[in-house]
């Protein structure tokens, strides 16, 4: 696991914060896509632990996610000790239908992103159509 702990409370957004590391770094357009969905209150973080934890993923595998075009062993695991800490299915499906926003948020999806994203959806048993819906339905607060 990373050299920095991740309090329980703090496992959905630790989950988010892989997505917005996913492409190397902490983009603007991505932080904005959050604010606007009121993402920081509805996953229950300040923004500024929440830029720690995004900061932490890119530290600890945001620079080797892009060494190939699959995600190698200590990147999965890393990836699904993050993701086996969230449990409960609403906020699963909320987590996928943020990521979505956040990927898309620079009008471009990276390889990387593509790749942890697809990972997310498949672990937690979560097909496209059901983030569609999710979106479809969302009421930020």
């Amino acid at each position: 696991m990373s050299r920095r702990s991740v309090l329980p409370s703090e496992s959905a957004a630790g989950v988010l914060a892989l997505m917005v590391a996913a492409n190397g770094r902490v983009d603007a357009r991505e932080m904005r896509t959050l604010e606007e969905l009121d993402a920081f209150s509805r996953i229950g973080i300040r923004r500024e632990r929440f830029v720690e934890l995004a900061q932490g993923c890119l530290d600890d595998i945001g620079s080797t996610l892009c060494e190939c075009s699959w995600l190698r062993a200590p990147a999965l695991d890393y990836i699904d000790a993050m993701l086996d800490r969230v449990d409960q299915p609403r906020q699963r499906l909320l987590l996928c239908r943020l990521a979505a926003a956040v990927i898309t948020a620079d009008g471009v999806v990276s390889v990387d992103e593509r790749m942890v994203y697809g990972h997310v959806l498949a672990r937690w048993r979560i097909s496209q159509s059901m983030v569609t819906q999710a979106i479809l339905h969302d009421r930020p607060h």
